[in-house]
């Protein structure tokens, strides 16, 4: 791994090789944390928060019974869109 140089202001500079590795751009964010006597530096993805939402009492219900389908094991993982599509029309074959 090549060295880096702390600059002025405490700045480094990562080299092209380990950007290209990680994908790490400008204006990236790093996550840091010192683990013994390494600084590590980890790529992080920042999300915007979310606005709260409110649901009307039909949404509240509709996610209830979501939520208890889910907890029941009444749902079912399909790989892609195309799966889920198959098994649809077949438990509605006049669909």
């Amino acid at each position: 791994m090549p060295l880096v140089r702390v600059k002025g202001k405490a700045q480094i500079t990562l080299p092209a090789k380990v950007r290209k590795a990680l994908n790490i751009r400008e204006g990236d964010y790093l996550d840091v944390t010192v683990e013994g006597e390494r600084v590590v530096l980890r790529p992080q993805i920042v999300l915007d928060r979310a606005p709260e939402v409110s649901l009307s009492a039909a949404g509240e219900q509709m996610l209830e019974q979501a939520l208890a389908e889910v907890g029941a094991g009444r749902v079912r993982e399909h790989p892609d869109v195309q799966t889920l599509l198959e098994e649809l029309r077949n438990a509605n074959p006049a669909g």
